[in-house]
């Protein structure tokens, strides 16, 4: 027996891979994203298609958004097509996207006017964690809501934590959490880069730091990427950092709190988006170190090559 209807707003990367899980799980998902064609691929999945926000407003009270930003939830919600013009009262709206602390709290209670209940739950672990079904869901909200729609994101995710009822808390440990790693996938391109001005086998380069204490997850995950100059296979743009880092700093401005690394971060992956890769693989950090963005700034004994 199929658990209630399920709305899912984004069918990008993430919002697939939820939805895969979603439907494997035994729940019935409609499915709503700007680009039509998807219609054919939810149907593909065994889902359902919403043609707009007001369609899939009147079938789901559970309503998951994998948007890209701030701007594009708030069209999701107010626009003119807005599901705060469509969905019953005590629709329980889930956030998953990145976005700012301070808006993603003041959301809470635009919504609650209008007897819509905001969880609070940006994710973590990409791409491959969410058609994994693997992802880290951090949650802030109405703890009784959530203990309601607890199922619906243990469907696609693996490692749940609930942070509070004040809204905004998710996203900004969500915040945190992309200052380490924008920090670390620069810092994985700094030293790759420097091993390669030096002159040394980038493999065994590495593999020694891999083996250690220096080693971090996006050193390992991102580092052949970055050695190999695969930066065409995206599975998160340099822009995206772009993002996640200046919500880093917002915050920290807004603390009064110094962040000086991530700040170096984001100069790293701004200077890399402003010479035309911000479309890119974010492993393309490592062209920080280039002063042509059309050559490969890493290979050992700094000849660099034309990528082709």
């Amino acid at each position: 027996m199929k658990a209630k209807k399920i709305g899912l707003i984004g069918l990008g990367a993430m919002g697939r891979g939820v939805a895969v899980n979603l439907l494997t799980k035994n729940f019935d998902v409609v499915g709503y994203d700007v680009r039509p064609e998807m219609r054919d691929w939810m149907k593909q999945q065994g889902g359902a298609f919403a043609s707009n926000l007001t369609e899939i407003g009147k079938q789901c009270q559970t309503i998951i958004c994998f948007v890209v930003n701030d701007a594009q939830t708030e069209e999701v919600l107010f626009g003119e097509q807005g599901l705060v013009n469509s969905v019953p009262p005590g629709t329980v709206f889930i956030a998953c996207s990145t976005m700012s602390p301070a808006y993603v709290n003041n959301l809470g209670s635009r919504l609650l006017e209008k007897n819509i209940e905001l969880i609070d739950s940006p994710v973590t672990g990409g791409a491959a964690g969410a058609a994994r079904g693997s992802l880290t869901i951090i949650s802030a909200g109405k703890k009784s809501v959530y203990d309601q729609i607890k199922p619906v994101l243990e469907a696609f995710g693996s490692k749940l934590f609930f942070v509070g009822e004040r809204h905004g808390s998710g996203s900004q440990l969500k915040v945190i959490n992309q200052l380490l790693c924008g920090v670390h996938l620069a810092a994985a391109g700094e030293a790759l880069a420097l091993a390669g001005r030096q002159g040394l086998p980038l493999d065994v380069t590495y593999q020694v730091l891999c083996s250690g204490a220096a080693f971090s997850w996006m050193l390992g995950d991102r580092g052949p990427r970055m050695t190999g100059e695969q930066f065409a296979d995206v599975t998160s743009a340099v822009d995206i950092f772009v993002k996640d880092l200046g919500l880093v700093l917002q915050s920290a401005k807004e603390a009064k709190f110094s962040a000086p690394l991530a700040s170096a971060a984001f100069n790293a992956m701004i200077d890399v988006s402003g010479r035309g890769m911000g479309s890119w693989d974010d492993s393309a950090v490592i062209c920080h170190y280039s002063k042509d963005p059309y050559l490969g700034p890493i290979t050992a004994g700094g000849n660099s090559k034309e990528r082709q």
